[in-house]
């Protein structure tokens, strides 16, 4: 199977799930904020879209969020390791690889993010019923959500109810990596 750039990728799952929705642009510009011109280009895969930009789609969209970025599988996937990230954000600091799309038989979706030092996402909220599931792999991470800011290292992992604004953070000089599992209590 031959992979196509994450940019061609995400058009046509937008453009695939507009279609089946029935949607028009100007419907789906109100519900995720994203500008028509911008949807239009992201449709015919003439623009990257950023990870906040992505999100905000798919919250309008009320679909997860690698159904936007997926690629259509075999039954049996072996993933390897990735050498280029599908999105980055930050200046590239942030940097997120999809392992597994989003599944509607487990309802949910696998990552990896590595956070280079410096490194700090502000995730929007997502709809209600979305967890993530974290494991730091290597490195530390400060995970604020409610004001409240969790320090992890490898030997730690959190879970939470992902519909509040959440940031990432490395605070330390060597990068962190961690797994996020996304799961979606009712994929919309």
């Amino acid at each position: 199977m031959e992979l196509i750039d994450i940019h061609e990728r995400v058009g046509q799952n937008v453009q695939r799930i507009r279609k089946r929705k029935g949607w028009t642009f100007d419907k789906i510009a109100e519900r995720t904020g994203v500008s028509k011109g911008m949807l239009y280009r992201i449709e015919k895969g003439e623009t990257q879209p950023t990870i906040t930009t992505v999100w905000r789609i798919a919250i309008g969209l009320n679909v997860s969020f690698s159904s936007l970025i997926k690629q259509e599988t075999e039954v049996v996937t072996v993933v390897e390791r990735k050498e280029t990230p599908d999105l980055e954000e930050d200046n590239g600091r942030c940097r997120l690889f999809l392992l597994f799309p989003f599944d509607p038989e487990t309802q949910f979706e696998v990552y990896t993010m590595i956070l280079r030092p410096g490194a700090n996402y502000h995730s929007l909220p997502h709809p209600d019923g979305v967890r993530e599931y974290i494991t730091v792999k290597s490195g530390e991470v400060a995970i604020t959500l409610h004001e409240k800011t969790y320090t992890l290292d490898e030997k730690m992992n959190i879970q939470f109810s992902a519909n509040v604004a959440h940031q990432y953070e490395n605070r330390t000089d060597t990068e962190t990596a961690l797994q996020l599992i996304m799961y979606y209590a009712d994929e919309g």
